[in-house]
């Protein structure tokens, strides 16, 4: 009698140790959540990458850690909102006042993290917001602000393997027809009087 019932004591302590085995199995899998996704930023802007780290695999409107807006998982559909909010967010820099007051330095400067923050792009908006953590809106002026906008662009351009875009030409590429021929905003259409040939361009 005494055999059997250890016996059976020993039958459930080997199925006890298998069911938890197999539950730390099922719930370490990575198919049951969203893995970090793999850029990281170093505090120069470049990317550090991992290429061991698995990639996330989102499900349609699942939401992403640390964000707003839920994942994209249509690439057709990111790329058509990538192309229309590059080209507002270039335009908006570029129309930006050439000697802003602190006011207005102050609300390009929450306005961009919001933009980052409700990007519809969950895993964009991640992106985003961690590389304005080591690259800061720049708000001194209408030139700096364009610039540093390129900046941003090709930093998204090199992880993407996407061409370089030429940062001396964004001005002219974004004046949405309110240059005079020379990167200078036609005096018409200054709200400060402000030329721009005095700031120069500088790269980002």
């Amino acid at each position: 009698m005494k055999k059997v019932g250890y016996r059976q004591s020993h039958l459930v302590r080997i199925i006890a140790a298998a069911a938890l085995v197999g539950l730390w199995w099922f719930l370490s899998s990575s198919e049951l959540s969203y893995t970090k996704p793999e850029i990281d930023y170093k505090g120069d802007g470049t990317q550090l990458q991992n290429q061991n780290q698995p990639k996330p695999k989102p499900t349609e409107g699942a939401s992403v850690p640390g964000t707003i807006m839920p994942s994209m998982p249509d690439q057709e559909a990111k790329k058509e909102l990538g192309r229309a909010s590059w080209k507002y967010f270039h335009t908006l820099l570029a129309r930006f006042p050439d000697e802003p007051t602190e006011e207005q330095r102050n609300k390009l400067n929450s306005f961009i993290h919001l933009y980052a923050e409700l990007y519809p792009c969950g895993e964009c908006s991640y992106h985003f917001v961690k590389m304005l953590e080591t690259n800061p809106p720049q708000t001194s002026s209408r030139v700096t602000a364009a610039m540093w906008g390129c900046h941003i662009h090709n930093i998204v351009n090199e992880y993407l393997h996407k061409p370089i875009y030429d940062c001396s030409t964004i001005l002219e590429d974004y004046d949405c027809g309110c240059g005079d021929g020379e990167g200078k905003i036609r005096d018409s259409l200054k709200s400060n009087k402000v030329s721009l040939q005095r700031e120069g361009q500088q790269g980002g």
